[in-house]
């Protein structure tokens, strides 16, 4: 007898079973749940003399369900993925696995005698039948001779040959039974009519990326960091060492970080690879999803690409995993399980071994680069743009002396730019039309009931909305507190600045682009589309349009205002900004035309500012490493973020405290603390209540041989703490502090 501990579908925990039949990890199965056919996922087989339960009341397993499996080495990615970022099971399942996990059953007739004449027999039955006319002799008879040859059938195919009546009868008389029958699919039908075909298109490298594509490819390193300026040609190298893998017959993933983006690569994919190339990510329904997921597990498809959860499709001979504009946020995940995209493409590729990771940017995060120096991934170089074009000419301007949100200089660049039928993109990181209202007459502030913080106030719809749980109300333009008129906006959004583009340049085309703009992966395509067959003059945005896209007839890059990221209370605040300006930057004059870019401030002199304009990242680099050396902040030392939640406030504190002594007694004994190693008690989080939930944070810096010790010490902590209406979210390696 073999036992397994099995994760059922839409549970919270694990459970044992049994079985005669051996079940390899990773295998689906058909189990009994409260007296319902489930699907199971073999975990891990279970020596018999471990179990400390009952054996003779374990269920057994009713049989191997008709999926294709989750393959071994994702089974053991899993498991790290749950140890090293405290999850569970169910958690890190479904991320891996797509859609909903259901058995489809049909109703099935099955034929088990023959249908009587009318339930008599010989010449009564025949004079019975003949006084109703021959129709119905021949149904009866054609009925048997159907179901005779067919044995079993569904029911909606019986309805549609036959009629009620008759089927009716069958039924009663027990000529044909009707029973729920799994359905079984076929996995010869798996990719039939698809075309592997790889374009003849020869991608022509120049001396740069020919070097850094050879050493991709030949050299002896498992892991990369393709450090190249804006424009500089880094997805050609990634397209010319797809398509020679895939000749070889091996499979590659192409990792974006914004599903916007996912248009313009996978355009260029299809051109060269056809049906090979599967997409994935989350705007994809879960039919969508379990379709790609399905085609790329048979072999049928080789190329994925997609955004964070991409990393995991089940490519058959896996040979690069991709990471394009490796330093963006997004590919952190916010909820359990909150694993990085990066650290789970490289522990991937040291699993399956024969596994190449490329990770791709002009301005990497520092803790990558950091890694680059150190010679765990391999520092790869492109520092000219291709096809010659230029690196655009800057502009800063002093937000100081500015009234409004235009600068002269701005609005006259934009002028020439727009009279020469070439076009603009502008770039602000907020969206709404305004950051919040205040009553002049009694200084209220609208917030949010759900949230701590206030709501933004959208002109389109004269709408209140929350940017955390989505919550809107609204506007009757007066104040709730004292029915005043005088209310007063406070801060600039996108809506607003559209609105004021409309009314300088009346006769420009103008797409705005965020994510109350923008909400189904049909707009993401129409917006690039129609930018780039020049339908709009003008693209207004979030940050999310300054990540690669590529149109070649941008020419002017306006950033209205770029000290939004730089001032949050974020120790990679001056990285972020850094990042989003040399990346802003990046989309103008990518063509033959030379590019302009117009960066608005009120920190002129900061070195964010001054190192983006002398393109200087090594510089700024160095300068950030001096400081999170000193404080002991990533890369150097390693963060958790535990966040202790309630939709009570009442107490809360106290709960919280109880759980941080079971961490800090612990802690106290078994590690050793250093300089810059702490600890903290509970403290209130920066944004206190997120959907109707109290925040408390524990912050927690140790090195990295610390960190594991800490992390066993939560783990335990977990499994004691039984506080009844308390949440514990625990993000390890955060990128947020919020």
């Amino acid at each position: 007898m073999y036992y397994y501990e099995v994760y059922v579908e839409n549970s919270v925990n694990i459970y044992t079973y049994k079985s005669e039949e051996v079940y390899r990890e990773g295998e689906w199965c058909i189990v009994n749940f409260v007296n319902r056919n489930r699907m199971g996922l073999i975990i891990s087989e279970v020596d018999e003399e471990n179990l400390k339960i009952d054996i003779s009341k374990v269920k057994f397993i009713d049989g191997k369900a008709p999926v294709f499996s989750i393959p071994e080495s994702l089974m053991e990615l899993m498991k790290w993925m749950r140890n090293y970022y405290l999850s569970d099971y169910p958690s890190v399942i479904r991320t891996v696995y797509p859609g909903t996990m259901k058995l489809n059953y049909s109703k099935k007739a099955i034929f088990k005698k023959e249908l009587s004449h009318k339930g008599k027999k010989g010449k009564e039955a025949t004079e019975a039948l003949f006084e109703q006319g021959a129709t119905k002799i021949n149904e009866t008879d054609k009925f048997n001779s159907y179901m005779e040859k067919k044995k079993e059938v569904t029911v909606a195919t019986l309805e549609r040959n036959f009629s009620s009546e008759i089927i009716r009868r069958a039924v009663r008389e027990e000529s044909v039974v009707i029973e729920k029958k799994l359905i079984l699919s076929s996995r010869k039908t798996i990719g039939k009519g698809l075309k592997s075909e790889v374009s003849d298109d020869v991608v022509i490298l120049n001396k740069e990326q020919q070097e850094a594509a050879y050493e991709i490819e030949k050299g002896g390193r498992q892991l990369h960091l393709l450090k190249g300026v804006t424009g500089s040609g880094k997805t050609e190298i990634y397209i010319h060492i797809i398509k020679r893998a895939l000749k070889e017959g091996a499979g590659s993933i192409f990792l974006v970080p914004e599903i916007s983006l996912t248009t313009q690569m996978t355009q260029r994919l299809l051109r060269q690879f056809k049906d090979s190339v599967a997409i994935l990510h989350s705007k994809l329904t879960e039919s969508e999803k379990r379709k790609e997921w399905t085609y790329i597990r048979s072999g049928a498809k080789k190329i994925v690409i997609g955004a964070r959860s991409a990393v995991f499709a089940p490519v058959e001979n896996l040979k690069y995993i991709i990471i394009d504009e490796e330093h963006e946020n997004t590919y952190k995940q916010e909820n359990n399980p909150r694993y990085h995209t990066k650290n789970i493409a490289i522990k991937r590729a040291l699993i399956e071994k024969n596994v190449k990771v490329i990770l791709g940017s002009a301005t990497p995060s520092f803790e990558s680069y950091y890694q680059a120096e150190k010679g765990d991934l391999n520092l790869l170089e492109l520092k000219e743009r291709y096809n010659n074009a230029q690196l655009p000419q800057y502009e800063i301007i002093d937000l100081n002396s500015v009234h409004g949100n235009f600068s002269d200089t701005l609005l006259k660049e934009m002028s020439k730019t727009l009279e020469r039928k070439e076009q603009v993109i502008l770039i602000l990181n907020r969206k709404a039309f305004a950051n919040l209202l205040k009553c002049k007459d009694c200084g209220h502030i609208p917030v949010c009931p759900n949230c701590s913080i206030s709501l933004s106030y959208y002109k389109h719809g004269n709408r209140l909305k929350c940017s955390y749980c989505g919550y809107e109300k609204y506007f009757n333009g007066k104040c709730d507190s004292c029915g005043s008129e005088k209310i007063f906006q406070i801060g600039t959004g996108t809506e607003k600045i559209e609105e004021e583009l409309a009314s300088i340049f009346p006769k420009s085309r103008i797409i705005r682009v965020d994510s109350e703009s923008v909400k189904t992966k049909k707009d993401y395509e129409d917006i690039y589309n129609d930018f780039k067959e020049h339908k709009y003059d003008i693209m207004l945005g979030t940050q999310i349009i300054a990540k690669g896209f590529h149109f070649p007839d941008v020419t002017l890059v306006g950033v209205i205002n770029s000290d939004i990221i730089l001032n949050f209370p974020d120790f990679r605040a001056g990285e972020k900004t850094f990042q989003l300006l040399v990346q802003s930057s990046g989309r103008a004059g990518r063509g033959e035309k030379k590019g302009k870019v117009v960066i608005q401030t009120f920190n002129v002199e900061n070195d964010v500012i001054t190192n983006t304009v002398e393109n200087n990242y090594e510089g700024y680099y160095k300068n950030e490493m001096e400081m999170r050396k000193l404080l002991n902040y990533p890369p150097f030392g390693r963060l958790i973020i535990i966040i202790v939640s309630s939709e009570e406030e009442e107490g809360l504190l106290e709960k919280s405290q109880n759980f941080y002594r079971l961490i800090e007694s612990e802690a106290a004994t078994l590690i050793e603390s250093h300089k810059n190693e702490f600890l903290s008690e509970p403290f209130k989080a920066p944004i206190y209540k997120i959907n109707g939930r109290f925040r408390y944070q524990i912050f927690i810096k140790f090195n990295q041989k610390n960190t594991v010790k800490i992390k066993n010490i939560i783990r335990r902590a977990l499994r004691n703490y039984d506080e009844k209406k308390v949440r514990i979210s625990v993000d390890v390696d955060p990128v947020s502090m919020l």
